[in-house]
């Protein structure tokens, strides 16, 4: 058995998918897991059956990879259902580490109207930082636990909406949907859907594959900080997760792939390194990105491939690494980072 961790090495929408996609095309018997953050990471592939964006699922799916939702990643039940739906290609089993921690509507609705209220659009809207917040400061009922007591689940909901009615004000404008039994509803309903479909198992009883592919959310430039902001993340965006999981699996044949652009992107507000408008850049309106309404404009910056090399070698941690160079067909930069990467692979938007 083997394993690949692909690794975003800036701000996120690097390419991630698409390196999943490929690697996940070039194997057999491919477990796709899932290592940090939510829903709140969109990864688009080109295929033959057009642009396909996958948030709550490995990007290998298309290719016959299963899932699995490793400990530090947070279910989303609303958003599995709605993408199951939608997936061209389903994966055979999905599977999820009882540890995971869940997001409600509730999370997802305060984080919204946080960011309203702020005049912001520094999140994607998922309910990431808010689902942390409330399991750090409030007793933390897993997926199971809460399945296992149907008699309290309107219960353990009221109590989450409470929880954030005693920490901010809900407007007008969203008193209906907020106290809407149908959104109580339909959650519950897409709970026991996502309960059906999983199955809990740890990882390192899942020895039939022969490649296990970590696929990170988000990037090195977005880690943890302990920043408690809208733009950072609340997870390491870097090696740790995958290899930790790795290891425990008894793998020793381990590569990390750190994916970039030839230049730097982010989504909405917060830093970005050397800014710059996309037209000075001299590149294409981008197919493969799926803009987020609440979480501004795609910006982009110039990339320094020094500062590159030096933070993905502090993250690898000795282990062997490959730069994973997307979107080569608008920037010719292939010698320049070859100058500072032993391997570098590049790909262009090219169908994967």
């Amino acid at each position: 058995m083997k394993a690949s961790i692909v690794i975003g090495a800036n701000y996120g929408d690097e390419g991630k998918g698409t390196v999943v996609a490929r690697l996940a095309k070039e194997s057999t018997r491919v477990l796709n897991i899932l290592t940090n953050g939510g829903s709140q990471r969109g990864h688009s592939i080109l295929t033959e059956d057009g642009s396909i964006t996958f948030q709550h699922f490995g990007s290998g799916t298309y290719h016959g990879a299963d899932s699995y939702y490793g400990p530090e990643y947070i279910l989303n039940p609303m958003q599995f259902v709605k993408e199951y739906t939608e997936l061209i290609r389903k994966p055979e089993h999905i599977y999820r580490d009882r540890r995971c921690r869940w997001s409600t509507p509730y999370d997802m609705m305060a984080n919204l109207i946080d960011e309203e209220q702020r005049g912001r659009k520094a999140s994607c809207g998922m309910g990431i930082w808010f689902t942390i917040r409330r399991c750090n400061q409030t007793s933390i009922m897993l997926f199971d636990d809460f399945m296992a007591n149907p008699d309290h689940w309107v219960e353990y909901l009221i109590g989450v909406r409470s929880y954030y009615e005693r920490l901010m004000t809900i407007p007008d404008s969203w008193r209906d949907v907020w106290q809407s039994e149908d959104i109580m509803k339909h959650f519950i309903k897409d709970c026991m859907t996502m309960e059906t479909l999983t199955d809990v198992s740890p990882l390192t009883a899942l020895t039939t594959y022969d490649h296990m592919i970590f696929e990170n959310g988000q990037g090195l430039l977005l880690s943890d900080t302990g920043r408690d902001t809208a733009d950072t993340t609340p997870s390491d965006t870097g090696i740790s997760y995958g290899l930790r999981m790795a290891r425990e699996c008894g793998i020793t044949d381990i590569t990390a792939h750190y994916v970039t652009r030839p230049y730097l992107t982010r989504h909405g507000d917060g830093d970005i390194d050397m800014e710059v408008k996309r037209g000075r850049l001299a590149v294409p309106e981008d197919r493969t990105n799926r803009n987020n309404p609440h979480q501004g404009e795609f910006r982009y910056g110039y990339l320094d491939c020094e500062k590159l090399h030096n933070r993905i070698k502090t993250d690898a941690r000795g282990v062997n690494y490959i730069l994973e160079l997307t979107h080569c067909d608008e920037i010719d930069r292939e010698m320049e980072f070859r100058k500072e990467f032993k391997k570098v692979i590049c790909t262009d938007k090219a169908m994967i």
